[in-house]
C-alpha cells in the first residue's frame, strides 16, 4: 500500500509548465529578457540534440522549413558533449529530465524541450576543475551546464503510459544517477511523448522561431482566444485518438474511454470533429495542410490545452486547468463557446 501511495504522490507531483514558454525564468512566467540577451542568442548556431524515434533527415527537413532565428547543427545525443559547445558560440535545444524525492517520499520528474544559451567564461571555469576520472563526473557537467547556463525558451512534453510504467521502475533504484541514466534513456530511445511527433514538433518550432525572431516574451498561465478560432464554425476540429484515453491515477494506468463516454465528453461542442490517428496527424501537419487540432499536455494534475493552427503552428485557443488532469465536456464546451464569441464579434 506505501508503494501505491508514493506513486500517486509521484504523478500528482509531476511539475510541468505551459505548452510554450519564451522567457528566462525556471518557470516560464513572464519575465522580460536581460537587456542584450535575446541579441546575442541570435548570433549562436543552435545545438539541436532530440531523440533518436526519427532520423537526422527528418528532423532536418522540418528544421529547414520552421527554425529561421539561428543557423542550426543536429547531434545524435550519444555524441553531445556540451564542453564542445561552451564557448559562447552555440544555443543548446535538447530534451531534459530531472527526478528528485523530497524528504516524505513524494517524487517529482520534469520532462521539457529546452532551449539554453550558456555563459562560457563561467562555465569554463567550473569545467576547467572537473576531473574526467571522477566517478560523478557525468552528474557534475550536467549540473555545471544546467548552473552557467539561461533558459530561452521551454516545450513540455507529457508523457505517455509507457514512459509512466518505466519510470515507475526506475524511481524505485535508489542510486540518483542510474535513476537520472534510466529516464533519460527512456527519453531519448522510446516514443514516450504524446506531443513530440514530428508534425508538432514542426509546429512548435515554427511558434518558438517566429517569438524569438520578434522578440516576444510570454509565460505560462493567461488563457486565450483569438478571433481565428472563429474558423472552426466551418471547419474540422482534429482530436489526437489519444486523448480517448483517461488516466487513472489509483491504477497507474489509462484506459480507453467507452464511445458513450466520449460522446458524452464532446455532446456539447456542436461543431465538425474527427478524431485522427497520431500518424495521419503527422502527414497533414508536414503536408502544410490547413487544419486545426487540439494539442493537450496534462501533468502533476495541470492540464495545458490548446488549439493550433497545423499550417502555421500558432495556436488560436489556450486554456490552462489547475487540479484536473483528464479532458472533460467542459473543454469542449469552453472551446465551442469561444467559436462562437468570435463569430458575433466579426
Amino acid at each position: 500500500m506505501k508503494k501505491v501511495l508514493l506513486f500517486m504522490m509521484f504523478i500528482l507531483s509531476m511539475k510541468n509548465y505551459s505548452q510554450v514558454s519564451i522567457s528566462p525564468s525556471d518557470r516560464g512566467a513572464d519575465d522580460n529578457f536581460e537587456k542584450g540577451q535575446l541579441e546575442n542568442f541570435k548570433k549562436t548556431t543552435t545545438v539541436f540534440v532530440l531523440s533518436n524515434v526519427y532520423s537526422k533527415e527528418d528532423y532536418e527537413k522540418i528544421l529547414k522549413e520552421a527554425w529561421t532565428v539561428t543557423p542550426f547543427i543536429l547531434v545524435d545525443y550519444m555524441d553531445f558533449e556540451v564542453n564542445k559547445y561552451a564557448n559562447g558560440n552555440y544555443s543548446i535545444a535538447k530534451l531534459y529530465g530531472d527526478i528528485t524525492v523530497s524528504s516524505h517520499g513524494t517524487r517529482y520528474m520534469h520532462t521539457n524541450l529546452i532551449v539554453r544559451t550558456i555563459d562560457s567564461d563561467k562555465f569554463q571555469k567550473k569545467f576547467s576543475k572537473l576531473d574526467p576520472k571522477d566517478k560523478k563526473y557525468l552528474r557534475k557537467l550536467h549540473e555545471i551546464f544546467i548552473e552557467n547556463s539561461s533558459i530561452i525558451a521551454k516545450v513540455p512534453l507529457s508523457v505517455n503510459n509507457n514512459f509512466l510504467t518505466g519510470m515507475k521502475e526506475a524511481t524505485e533504484v535508489f542510486n540518483p544517477d542510474e535513476k537520472l541514466s534510466g529516464l533519460y534513456k527512456i527519453m531519448y530511445t522510446e516514443k514516450s511523448f504524446t506531443n513530440m511527433n514530428l508534425g508538432m514538433l514542426k509546429n512548435y518550432f515554427q511558434q518558438i522561431s517566429k517569438s524569438l525572431s520578434i522578440g516576444e516574451h510570454y509565460g505560462l498561465y493567461d488563457d486565450f482566444s483569438k478571433s481565428e478560432i472563429k474558423n472552426l464554425k466551418e471547419n474540422i476540429l482534429y482530436i489526437p485518438d489519444v486523448y480517448k484515453m483517461k488516466y487513472d491515477a489509483w491504477g497507474w494506468s489509462e484506459n480507453l474511454r467507452s464511445d458513450k463516454e466520449v460522446k458524452e465528453l464532446l455532446e456539447d461542442y456542436k461543431y465538425k470533429y474527427e478524431f485522427i490517428s497520431d500518424a495521419d496527424l503527422e502527414r497533414k501537419i508536414l503536408n502544410n495542410e490547413t487544419i486545426y487540432y487540439l494539442r493537450y499536455v496534462s501533468m502533476n494534475a495541470n492540464k495545458y490545452l490548446q488549439v493550433v493552427n497545423a499550417k502555421s503552428g500558432t495556436p488560436v485557443y489556450y486554456f490552462y486547468g489547475a487540479m484536473t488532469y483528464n479532458l472533460k465536456d467542459g473543454d469542449f464546451e469552453s472551446i465551442y463557446k469561444s467559436i462562437n464569441k468570435a463569430n458575433k464579434s466579426k
